[in-house]
C-alpha cells in the first residue's frame, strides 16, 4: 500500500502545529464561531490534515452544526484532484451526526459515510478507511439490509494491514470490531477466535478481555452496546495521533 512521503508527512505535521499554536495564541479571545472560522481556513488550506480536519470536527459537534461541516468537507472532497484523507474526514462527519437523528437518517447518513470511504479507498487503500467502511456497515440492523458479510471483508482487509513490527495499542479495536462482525452473522466460534488472537496480540486489552470472560446474553448485552447507533463513538481519532503507551 502506498505510504505518505516523508515531505507530506512533514507539511501536514508542520499545519498542525501551526493550529495548535494559534489555538493556544487566540483561543482565549475566542468564542466557539471563532474557533470554528479558524478551524475552517485551516481545514480549507490543508484538506488531507486528519487532525486538523478531527478538530475542527470536535468543535463541530460541540456546536451541533453537523451540516456545516458535511458542505464544507464535501465541497474539499469534489475538488480536482483531491486525496484520501479528506473523503475520511467527510465519512465521519456524516458518522458525527448519525446518534442525533432518527432511525431512517440514519440509513442515509450511513451509506453516504460509505460512499465517501469507498472513494478514499479507491484514491489509496488504507488501514483506516477499511476499519471505519466495516465497522459502519456492522451498525445496520443485519435482517434488512445483510451487510455484516461486507464489513466483515472490510475488517479483515484492515487486520492484514496491521503492522507486524510494531502494532498500535489502538489497533486492538479492528479485532474487536471483527469478532463482533463474526458475532453478528452468529458465529460465536469465529467471533471468540478472533478474540483470542487480538487478546494474544494486545494482551493489555482490556475490551478483548471482556469479550472474552462474557457468553450467553452478557456477551449479547456489550456487542449490542458497542453497535447502538444512538452511542456516540470517539472520532477524534487522538489515538492515532497520540498513543498512549500501554493504552
Amino acid at each position: 500500500m502506498r505510504q505518505f512521503s516523508a515531505g507530506r508527512t512533514a507539511r501536514l505535521a508542520a499545519a498542525s502545529i501551526l493550529l495548535a499554536v494559534a489555538l493556544v495564541q487566540t483561543g482565549a479571545a475566542l468564542d466557539s464561531r471563532g474557533r470554528i472560522a479558524l478551524l475552517e481556513r485551516t481545514v480549507a488550506a490543508n484538506p488531507e490534515d486528519l487532525r486538523a480536519c478531527a478538530d475542527y470536527r470536535q468543535e463541530i459537534i460541540s456546536t451541533g452544526e453537523y451540516d456545516r461541516a458535511i458542505r464544507l468537507l464535501k465541497g474539499l472532497a469534489t475538488r480536482p484532484g483531491a486525496g484520501p484523507n479528506v473523503h475520511i474526514s467527510l465519512a465521519l462527519a456524516y458518522v458525527d451526526q448519525v446518534p442525533v437523528v432518527g432511525t431512517f437518517r440514519r440509513v442515509f447518513l450511513g451509506q453516504d459515510a460509505m460512499r465517501a470511504l469507498s472513494v478514499a479507498i479507491q484514491r489509496e487503500p488504507s488501514l483506516l478507511a477499511y476499519y471505519i467502511r466495516g465497522l459502519i456497515a456492522l451498525y445496520y440492523p443485519e435482517s434488512i439490509f445483510h451487510r455484516a458479510r461486507g464489513g466483515i471483508g472490510d475488517l479483515e482487509r484492515a487486520r492484514a494491514l496491521i503492522p507486524e513490527w510494531m502494532p498500535q495499542p489502538h489497533l486492538a479495536r479492528v479485532y474487536i470490531t471483527l469478532g463482533d462482525g463474526f458475532w453478528k452473522v452468529h458465529d460465536l466460534t469465529q467471533a471468540v477466535a478472533v478474540w483470542t488472537e487480538g487478546a494474544r496480540r494486545f494482551p493489555a486489552d482490556a475490551t478483548l478481555r471482556i469479550r472474552l470472560a462474557n457468553r450467553g446474553t452478557d456477551l449479547d448485552r456489550l456487542v449490542d452496546r458497542a453497535l447502538d447507533p444512538a452511542i456516540r463513538v470517539d472520532t477524534s481519532l487522538r489515538e492515532i495521533f497520540d498513543p498512549a503507551p500501554g493504552f
